[in-house]
Order: C-alpha cells, then structure tokens, then sequence
C-alpha cells in the first residue's frame, strides 16, 4: 500500500523527463542487399529483442545525423562515409520524435567509442529481405514504424 501511495504521488509531482527524441540507423550492405540488425538484452525488460541501432538524441550542438554516425560507432563499431536521412516521425501521442537514417555499406573501427548504454549486445546478423520477412511473421521483430523504414530501405536498392 505504501509503494502505491508513493508512486500516485509522485505521478502527480515529481519532476518528468522529457521523452528526448530518437535516431535508428540501417547498416545496409549494398553489393549484398543486407541489413544489419542487433539483438539487444533491455535490462527494464528483462528479455533479449531484435532491433535496429538506435540512440537517444542527448548532446546539444550536434545534428540528428552526428547522433546517428555517433550511435553507429558506439553500439557496433562501425562507420560509414555515407550516412543520410530517409525518414523523420513526428511525436504524436506521446511517442517521441524519430529520425531514421541509412549507413551505406558500413565498415568495423579497429577503435570504438565507449558505449554508455547499459543495455547489451547479445547477438547481431546481416538479413536479406526475405530472413527480415520471415523474422517479421514469425514475430522476432515487431512492425512498428521502425521495420516499415527497413522495408522501404530494401526496396530502394532493389
């Protein structure tokens, strides 16, 4: 009962973050049409999930598209010279802002940035379309606007 009250309360007055923005990154390989996904352990959820490379937009100064060629070296340790915008979802309903890139044909750093995430990296892949249709029907990756970007990434280089 207590941690009730506490909790009612503090919905009420407790200072709220404000939900920042977001960018996803493609890794797409574009002599092999593949696209790189990352299975993520979320400590909040307990569970692993696929998912795309995605970061919060938390550093003044810098552009969505530096945030998203910063979460490409930090979460998986790679670059592109070729990093550009492809869709931008507006905050609606509560959902935070999301700015979607793709990295062409992305290479490994032989020195990566410290991640500060806290969430782990337990396993990662290259898919071509039809693994990514199948990883969709069989529900190991959600369709969210997220995956609907990542479809229109492979039809653009079909």
């Amino acid at each position: 009962m207590l941690k009730y009250i506490k909790n009612r309360l503090c919905r009420n007055f407790c200072p709220k973050k404000k939900p920042r923005e977001i960018v996803i990154v493609y890794p797409f390989n574009t002599n092999t049409q593949e696209l790189f996904l990352i299975q993520e352990h979320i400590h909040h959820y307990k569970k692993s999930f696929w998912k795309f490379v995605s970061g919060g937009i938390d550093k003044s100064g810098k552009s969505n598209r530096e945030h998203a060629i910063e979460e490409l070296a930090e979460e998986v340790a790679m670059q592109s010279n070729n990093v550009y915008h492809i869709y931008s979802a507006p905050k609606i309903f509560g959902n935070r802002g999301t700015h979607f890139y793709v990295a062409e044909n992305p290479t490994i750093l032989e020195t990566a940035p410290e991640n500060p995430d806290s969430d782990i990296i337990v396993d990662t892949k290259w898919v071509h379309q039809t693994e990514f249709q199948r990883m969709l029907d069989d529900r190991e990756l959600l369709w969210d606007e997220a995956t609907m970007c990542a479809l229109q990434v492979f039809n653009t280089y079909k």
